[in-house]
């Protein structure tokens, strides 16, 4: 069933991967690859190739490819940390669609969380920047251990695993959803998602379209 005084039925709450389905962080790790190898070493490298594939991985991996010294590579890597939490920050964007579907589920009445790897501080600055903190009411970070943030998400919000819907790029976390107990639903425009997965839903647009149909087909109570 939806939230008090819903007019349709629908979960009571959606928990996002924040890193992976909300914001759009390829920009910022660009700008941060491409300006610490130009702070350490004074040459200005172009890491639009290197971007679809790389920036989800440690910053060490990319970096040795476009030095070609790992010396010079661990010396741009504490760099691009310490960029990533600041200058970086005005280049992080949400991915295409987003507001407007998150804003379409906070007008059927579901409250909306995530989760993230990100130490906590900073995945609470990502969303203040990018304006999500409009939708999002609670942010579990820290560590990655998606079981242990989803049940903080889920206790913030007063939510039963049952009643609620996980959103993910990542096959591996909605299987852990659905062992939690949560609807799962692959987000076919997260990074790092292949296109075009069987069942996955293709943009944030039709998010809410989905999660209605689905929630009208359940038994209720």
């Amino acid at each position: 069933m939806g939230l008090a005084g819903g007019q349709r039925p629908h979960p009571r709450a959606v928990i996002f991967d924040l890193d992976r389905c909300l914001i759009d962080s390829r920009n910022a790790w660009r700008y941060c690859i491409e300006e610490s190898i130009a702070a350490a070493t004074g040459r200005r490298p172009d890491a639009a190739a290197l971007v679809d594939e790389y920036h989800t991985r440690p910053w060490l991996d990319a970096l040795s490819i476009l030095t070609g010294d790992r010396s010079e590579a661990h010396r741009c890597e504490e760099l691009c940390a310490t960029m990533f939490e600041r200058s970086a920050m005005k280049k992080l964007l949400v991915f295409e669609g987003i507001g407007m579907a998150l804003d379409g589920l906070r007008g059927e009445r579901m409250e909306l969380g995530a989760i993230s790897r990100l130490p906590h501080a900073l995945a609470v600055k990502q969303v203040q920047s990018t304006g999500l903190d409009r939708f999002v009411a609670v942010v579990a970070a820290g560590p990655w251990a998606p079981a242990e943030q989803v049940g903080r998400c889920l206790a913030f919000l007063e939510a039963p695993a049952e009643a609620c819907a996980f959103v993910s790029g990542t096959e591996g976390d909605l299987r852990l959803a659905l062992s939690l107990g949560l609807a799962a639903y692959r987000a076919g425009w997260a990074a790092g998602s292949a296109e075009e997965i069987a069942g996955a839903i293709a943009a944030p647009s039709a998010l809410r379209t989905r999660l209605l149909a689905d929630w009208a087909h359940r038994p209720s109570g």
